[in-house]
């Protein structure tokens, strides 16, 4: 047993999926404790892709204990009538199985059934090597037991436990032949011995390692099934509350729409300056609404992308189940861009703020458009591309200009036409101030970006800004595009433009302040991943994040506590604080906030290094995490580098 235990611990590292452990019982390999459940379906999924390899290998052994009859004639002349005969025998029962297993019932009895038929052969050989020592006095027939093993262990698809058992009893069998019926020599009994122990022992190493294997693939596979359901539910979830949201977002635009229908009388600077106001509280409002629906998916996100994180790292390379969790991870990404879509809309996520060349990201966004647009649509470049350096966010400039590039193909798309786009400096005054905009005195970058395509109506021009707002059919666009790139150009101090007719095409011109400062020089690469072998509180009011969280910092090396309620975690510390070299907890949990409980263990232990996750709220932000004397944050979703490099940087920056 101890063997058996052995081989267990050893594949027993890869049998971890989705937060579960895969359990089997160490000698029967049979699905144990809660993994029970699956014991019944393997056994049926295992009938099914074994019976064809059955068949074919029921048909070489009948061929080969068929064939060897001539050799019968050859080592045996004088007996090789009664061995034909015992040929005959145990060649009929494997052609009456060999027909039952087109038979359905065939899958109740099959595991027993083949181990008895590998019995009744093992017995003949055994049978034909006491007549031969007693007849002409040959020990050779002993070695076609070895290719009995062969078949029970390797080809034949038998369980371990009942190939073993089979193949054993053949040994034992023959150890009663050779010493108590034949008068076998001492030397062949060593050396058929340590033949049979050889051979037993390394058939039973394969078919063990193979019937582990295809469990563990089976058990990977319900494992993916059930992280199908659950990105399937998400997005069922998220598409509720989107119509839900939507629903409250058209009364509130009704009701506002009433409002300024009052103020027609009011003059037209003043009616001016009151639309501009409507529109930024309305974008405001909507922006609020829809950080909550990021809040709530990223919550989700989390333990679906970093369940597919660490799978993928556990799955065998070419693995059609490493495929389907590739794509998993795909679509969880896809997610996680649209959550930060809504998020750059709201103005609810950080970002990289630093000066960037324009027209560098300009060029690159081209050669995209180039490579991926269709010939019937011409991209031109208005004379030449006006260099000049932004204070932005390298990743969002790259998104304004292809939201705006793909609006400008969708609308060009059936028939062709033209896409210009031009980059020049402008200097604003007072003399030439650009209307409706809030733009002051200074150097601008001015990106103009037309179409030649259907154009606009008036109604369609005043809602593109708003998210959600879309008149493609369901499933062909998300709506958030535009509001996305008024959300970027806003948030650069920055203003867009629109005009557009039907049938006359689309002229967008976004302005961004220009940055007089040189641009510094970019950071070195982020290092590599740093295991550790520090103990980690890790507080989350989440349990499936509080799991994954656990096997993540477990496989860097990390002691981790994991704890899902922050009055609890804070009474734990209390108790030991010096067994802690790292406290990460979640910010918005009951009871007590990530702020809170980090400022009461500072009381217990003020050297202590605390991260605090956060994904949206407006009661903590960057500011106030360097007020209070954190050493980082994290945002949600948990990415397995991300949380590497952070806790590294915290704990090394002593």
């Amino acid at each position: 047993m101890n063997f058996f235990y052995k081989i267990k611990k050893y594949f027993r590292s890869s049998f971890i999926s989705s937060g579960s452990e895969m359990r089997i019982h160490a000698f029967t390999l049979s699905f144990i404790g809660e993994s029970k459940e699956y014991e019944t379906p393997f056994l049926r999924d295992y009938f099914k892709k074994s019976l064809t390899q059955v068949r074919f290998s029921l048909l070489l052994a009948i061929f080969f204990f068929g064939i060897f009859a001539v050799l019968d004639a050859i080592l045996a002349s004088e007996l090789r009538t009664t061995f034909w005969m015992i040929r005959i025998i145990v060649v009929i029962p494997g052609i009456v199985l060999l027909i039952l297993s087109y038979n359905p019932g065939f899958e109740k009895y099959w595991q027993a059934a083949i181990p008895a038929l590998i019995f009744f052969a093992g017995l003949g050989i055994v049978y034909m090597t006491i007549i031969s020592a007693e007849g002409i006095v040959s020990y050779t027939y002993y070695t076609g037991l070895i290719l009995i093993f062969i078949f029970a262990y390797a080809l034949m698809r038998v369980r371990f436990i009942w190939a073993t058992m089979a193949c054993w009893s053949i040994v034992i069998s023959y150890e009663i032949a050779a010493i108590w019926i034949t008068d076998t020599p001492s030397v062949y009994i060593i050396t058929n011995n340590s033949f049979f122990i050889a051979a037993n022992v390394i058939g039973m190493f394969v078919c063990y390692s193979i019937e582990s294997y295809l469990r563990r693939e089976f058990f990977l596979a319900r494992m993916l099934e059930e992280e199908r359901i659950k990105v399937v539910k998400a997005k069922d979830e998220l598409e509720k509350r989107v119509e839900e949201r939507t629903s409250q977002l058209a009364q509130t635009n009704k009701e506002l729409l009433q409002e300024i229908g009052t103020r027609e009388k009011v003059e037209k600077e003043q009616a001016r300056l009151e639309a501009q106001l409507y529109q930024a509280q309305k974008m405001e409002t909507i922006g609020t609404l829809a950080g909550g629906i990021a809040h709530d998916f990223n919550n989700i996100l989390t333990p679906i992308l970093g369940y597919a994180e660490m799978a993928l790292d556990e799955t065998i390379t070419n693995s059609r189940i490493k495929g389907d969790l590739e794509q998993i991870y795909k679509a969880a990404n896809r997610a996680k861009d649209l959550v930060q879509q809504i998020l750059t809309f709201s103005k609810q996520h950080d970002q990289d703020i630093k000066p960037i060349e324009f027209h560098t990201i300009l060029n690159e966004v081209l050669s995209l458009l180039r490579a991926s647009f269709p010939s019937t649509i011409e991209i031109r470049q208005k004379d030449t591309l006006a260099k000049g350096v932004i204070l932005a966010d390298p990743t969002q400039i790259h998104q304004v200009i292809m939201n705006i590039c793909i609006n400008a193909f969708q609308s060009m798309e059936e028939s062709g036409g033209v896409l210009e786009i031009g980059l020049e400096k402008i200097h604003l005054d007072h003399d030439n101030a650009i209307p409706d905009t809030t733009l002051t005195k200074g150097n601008y970058l001015k990106l103009t970006i037309r179409d030649t395509g259907m154009g606009m109506d008036k109604k369609t021009r005043e809602r593109i800004f708003e998210p959600f707002f879309t008149k493609r059919k369901i499933g062909e666009g998300t709506g958030l595009g535009l509001s996305v790139v008024h959300g970027i150009v806003t948030g650069c101090n920055g203003s867009l433009t629109v005009e557009s007719a039907p049938r006359r095409g689309t002229i967008f011109t976004v302005y961004f302040p220009e940055y007089e400062r040189r641009i510094p020089k970019s950071k070195s690469p982020i290092e590599k991943l740093t295991k550790g072998k520090e103990h980690i509180l890790f507080v989350d009011d989440d349990k499936e994040i509080t799991t994954m969280a656990n096997q993540m910092l477990t496989r860097l090396g990390y002691i981790v506590t994991t704890i899902t309620d922050s009055v609890k975690a804070y009474d734990i510390f209390e108790k030991q604080p010096e067994k802690y070299d790292l406290v990460i907890t979640d910010q918005v949990m009951p009871n007590l906030l990530g702020s809170q409980l980090a400022t009461k263990i500072r009381q217990i232990k003020p050297g202590i290094k605390i991260i605090i996750i956060t994904g949206y709220s407006d009661s903590i932000n960057a500011e106030k995490i360097k007020e209070l004397g954190f050493n980082g944050f994290i945002i949600k979703p948990l990415i397995l580098r991300d949380l590497c490099i952070t806790i590294r940087n915290v704990i090394e920056n002593e």
